[in-house]
């Protein structure tokens, strides 16, 4: 009787795609425990980062008077102006705060992004807060078209939400 010769490297073969799955197995258990853990500080960071790629931005706090100029990395010169509760209307304050705004405007060659909010269940006219805020950003955007600032300069963004208030800010960005 002779012995039974099998080829080694036929025989091997399976141990390749045992390997490979093994290999995907640890990874995705590794990537399993990394989203369980979520550090506040990282996972705010990385929210902020995303924002600011997809363009929407902090919103204002609430104690912040109006016509204040606030300071971050994507706003150095603009303010914010604020609105009554469900009105797009703006106020004699808020038609001077544009003005002061515009001042600021005049000199500075970049693009200004004009963010109307409005909070959710904000009693309005409208039938959605997006269009109140769309309306609000709007009606400062036609005053500081009115006042000397160029149409194309500007970008209209809308945001809703719990805290994002009566308000219009601008900014500008790069």
């Amino acid at each position: 009787m002779q012995p039974d010769t099998h080829d080694i490297s036929n025989s091997q073969e399976w141990m390749i795609s045992y390997s490979d799955l093994m290999s995907l197995l640890l990874c995705l258990f590794v990537m399993l425990y990394a989203i369980s853990t979520v550090q506040e500080t990282k996972f705010e960071s990385a929210t902020e980062s995303l924002r600011g790629g997809f363009g929407l931005f902090h919103n204002v706090p609430s104690s912040s008077p109006m016509g204040a100029v606030t300071k971050s990395a994507s706003q150095k010169i603009g303010g914010t102006i604020r609105f009554d509760l469900g009105s797009d209307d703006l106020s004699e304050g808020a038609k001077l705060e544009l003005n002061e705004i515009h001042r600021q405007l005049l000199n500075v060659p970049r693009k200004i992004q004009i963010v109307g909010k409005a909070g959710l269940g904000e009693p309005s006219s409208y039938r959605r807060e997006w269009d109140l805020a769309y309306s609000r950003a709007i009606t400062a955007w036609d005053y500081l078209v009115l006042l000397g600032i160029d149409r194309e300069r500007c970008e209209i963004v809308q945001q809703t939400g719990e805290s994002a208030g009566a308000l219009v800010e601008i900014r500008t960005v790069r």
